[in-house]
């Protein structure tokens, strides 16, 4: 059986159910990763969620994949490029379309789960794109205002885990407190936790995460 082609390219693990449509988890990897990375976290999900790792458009120089290409600017700080993101989501958004159809998902049940660049991606799909995607698991990551389509403050009923680690030196834990401060008004169903940890996703972060699948599974 030919393996149905996404403008993506991507790794697949089916849902062990037998009828009906399928819950689903899209995983969005970092920059300079792959669709491997995260696909690791299949054999801890729950069975009956198909499970799609996407690789990013953009191949490194130096290896791996990436959603958009980041630059420094005079003061040292990463900038990235805005055009390039947006391409991605729109590639994101036309392979859960797809994907919806070819795989027999709930439409009603698409749920993200993005590290790093992946999170910061994901922050931008749940908040754009409310009637496509439930809920997600941003870790290690941030929102970036310029990729969200409606101003912050109207934004609401974001069902979110978000993560980060307090020893992070590839993006400080600033930032993601920033972006909490920005939402957390009008949005009581976000968990924000805080882990002793860097650029990464330790045990305790893990199992928090997998719990809060579980008890926001419908």
């Amino acid at each position: 059986m030919r393996t149905p082609s996404l403008p993506l390219d991507y790794k697949i693990r089916y849902s062990s159910s037998l009828k009906g449509k399928k819950p689903s988890l899209i995983l969005l990897h970092g920059y300079g990763s792959n669709e491997e990375d995260l696909f690791s976290f299949a054999t801890y999900l729950p069975n009956e969620y198909t499970i799609i790792s996407l690789r990013a458009p953009i191949a490194l120089d130096m290896g791996g994949y990436a959603w958009n290409n980041i630059h420094f600017d005079d003061s040292g700080d990463k900038k990235i490029i805005i055009q390039e993101a947006n391409n991605s989501l729109e590639l994101i958004k036309e392979s859960i379309k797809l994907s919806i159809t070819h795989f027999n998902l709930d439409d009603n049940d698409i749920g993200l789960i993005g590290f790093s660049q992946g999170c910061i991606l994901s922050w931008a799909m749940t908040i754009n794109h409310p009637n496509l995607i439930r809920r997600a698991v941003a870790l290690s990551g941030f929102i970036v205002p310029k990729l969200i389509k409606a101003p912050l403050e109207e934004v609401s009923q974001l069902l979110m885990f978000n993560s980060h680690g307090v020893l992070d030196q590839m993006i400080p834990v600033e930032k993601a407190r920033q972006s909490i401060n920005l939402i957390k008004k009008n949005n009581p169903k976000i968990t924000y936790k805080e882990y002793n940890e860097g650029h990464g996703i330790n045990q305790e972060n893990f199992s928090d995460f997998l719990n809060w699948i579980n008890t926001t599974s419908l």
